[in-house]
């Protein structure tokens, strides 16, 4: 153990204080995160098929949330603040792949519970399409990933507002004919989803539009699928620089905070 603490210690050796104190908070969280799961398992969710699925999928989610708070990167530039085996781009975007189509399952899920309230089997059948956004966003998430592409990253992003977008369609027809938790419920989801595209519109995606942009312009030569594969096996470049990771803390810290936490809160939303 006091080796491998001693390897972490030397890994964030000459990183900046900035970059220190974002991941010493992004570890504690992922502690903090991986805790309120268990407590939420240990003390009981709802319970049913909804609230068991809910369980499931969220354990995933917070347990890879957790691995990639203690051991953050960014994906095409190779970034990590931790330079070890473990962080090793194409294993941290495997994880996340899984992770985040649980998440999505979970959004899904969510829609079709308030549906189900509400007695809309349309919308609880069209509550489907909304992990299938995200289902086909990883694929070009991963297509960036393998050759650093930037624009298929900027690609991902729009997938993931239009699943959001769908989604606040679909609670807003909810909304319509409801009352009480499941109307409040909805228009706050809504709420939730409505700021999220707005935040891949007018930061996210542009974000990764400009990399492109600039790789373009220094005549970034992109990589074949196999190659890409073993660079992200391989290649690492540890860096303890903030301003190479401020655009990017920008969405990580959110995605392992109130992400974790709305995929743990759905635990508690009633079955029909």
């Amino acid at each position: 153990m006091s080796s491998f603490r001693h390897h972490f210690a030397l890994s964030v050796a000459g990183a900046d204080a900035t970059v220190l104190a974002w991941w010493r908070g992004m570890s504690a969280l992922a502690v903090l995160n991986v805790c309120i799961w268990l407590a939420a398992w240990h003390f009981g969710a709802v319970g049913g098929v909804y609230g068991n699925l809910h369980l499931m999928l969220s354990g995933v989610y917070v347990l890879v949330c957790a691995y990639r708070s203690v051991l953050p990167r960014v994906d095409l530039e190779r970034l990590v603040v931790v330079d070890t085996r473990l962080s090793s781009i194409f294993l941290g975007r495997a994880a996340a792949t899984v992770a985040e189509i649980c998440f999505a399952i979970q959004l899904g899920l969510l829609v079709h519970q308030l549906g189900a309230h509400a007695n809309m089997p349309a919308v609880q059948l069209a509550a489907w399409a909304i992990p299938v956004f995200m289902m086909v966003a990883q694929g070009f998430c991963w297509h960036s990933v393998l050759t650093l592409n930037h624009i298929t990253q900027a690609v991902e992003s729009m997938l993931w507002a239009a699943g959001f977008a769908w989604m606040a369609a679909l609670l807003g027809v909810i909304a319509i004919d409801t009352s009480g938790w499941v109307h409040s419920l909805a228009m706050f989801s809504i709420l939730c989803s409505v700021a999220f595209v707005a935040y891949v519109v007018g930061v996210d995606a542009p974000m990764y539009w400009r990399r492109y942009q600039i790789e373009r312009a220094r005549g970034r030569a992109y990589m074949r699928i196999d190659q890409g594969a073993r660079d992200a096996w391989h290649r690492r470049v540890r860096s303890g620089n903030w301003a190479e990771w401020k655009a990017d803390a920008l969405w990580l810290t959110p995605y392992f905070s109130f992400g974790v936490w709305v995929s743990i809160a759905m635990v508690y939303v009633p079955g029909a």
